[in-house]
């Protein structure tokens, strides 16, 4: 890169660094149909980040083999005190412990832990007094289920205040949100989109050299999406209710921990997964101000 000209954009790579597939509880998206729509949205790279479990990567990370999208390994982690990616890892932190605990233990494996949309407690986000001395790797201010600014605003300004890199992602749990919001990460010298590793991207990411970016999803598109993901949501929990009352057992869905009472409340909270993906060509991010 010559001095002067800005991010070289062979080494400056769009990564989505929020997805769930249908390992997470409310999630329907098969891993090889996430491959199929980060393609489509011409990103570099995807974190699959399911809750508690990293089952939907290594399926993604199948599905793409002899595409050009890079599948990086992770987990959205349920800590005691709010919830935590952990990128570049290939099992599940324990839930439910100490959130500190939980970021040493993603630290020591390799990994790269991401606070997602802080401070929201109906989302289980972590709250700014449990974050204070915590040494994560990065705040997620750009998350695209938020349906206000306000949420996103909030997480900047924290991130800036105390020097933590801007991280984006779409937080899907359709595929029409993948590649909604990114990151931009510039990738270490001698490195491109074309010989690029996990290793690499989780460098650019702890470097700081993570910018984020994208779009929200509007009010407008909660409305529209709401009664569909709603319908869609309660329709699937009532199906396996009748058929665990069939069977004599209890319905929980695709969670252990979650009852089909807890299923269809689930609707109202997912009515903001949706969305039109706008497009994201190839190595956008050293065009992006």
């Amino acid at each position: 890169m010559t001095a002067g000209t800005g991010p070289d954009p062979a080494r400056t790579i769009t990564l989505d660094a929020h997805v769930h597939t249908d390992a997470s509880y409310d999630c329907a998206t098969p891993p090889e149909r996430v491959v199929e729509a980060a393609l489509s949205a011409g990103l570099d790279a995807v974190a699959v980040t399911d809750h508690d479990a990293v089952v939907g990567a290594p399926r993604a990370v199948a599905a793409a083999e002899g595409t050009d999208l890079l599948v990086v390994p992770g987990v959205e982690v349920s800590t005691a005190d709010g919830h935590l990616l952990a990128l570049g890892v290939e099992w599940a932190p324990e839930p439910g412990r100490p959130f500190a605990e939980t970021v040493t233990a993603v630290r020591e494996a390799g990994g790269v832990s991401v606070v997602p949309h802080p401070f929201q407690i109906s989302r289980h986000g972590v709250r700014r007094a449990v974050l204070a001395g915590c040494e994560v790797d990065g705040i997620e201010t750009r998350n695209a289920v938020a349906v206000t600014g306000y949420q996103n605003r909030r997480a900047r300004q924290f991130a800036t205040a105390e020097g933590h890199p801007a991280i984006g992602g779409s937080d899907a749990h359709r595929p029409d949100l993948i590649g909604r919001a990114f990151t931009s990460v510039t990738l270490p010298a001698g490195v491109d989109w074309t010989t690029m590793t996990v290793a690499d991207v989780l460098a650019g990411i702890r470097a700081g050299r993570a910018t984020a970016q994208g779009t929200v999803t509007t009010p407008v598109e909660f409305g529209k999406t709401y009664a569909w993901h709603a319908r869609e949501t309660a329709a699937t929990a009532l199906d396996s209710a009748g058929t665990a009352a069939s069977n004599g057992r209890t319905a929980a869905g695709a969670h252990p921990a979650l009852g089909a009472g807890a299923v269809l409340g689930s609707a109202l909270l997912l009515g903001s997964r949706g969305g039109r993906v706008g497009r994201v060509p190839r190595r956008i991010a050293g065009r992006i101000r």
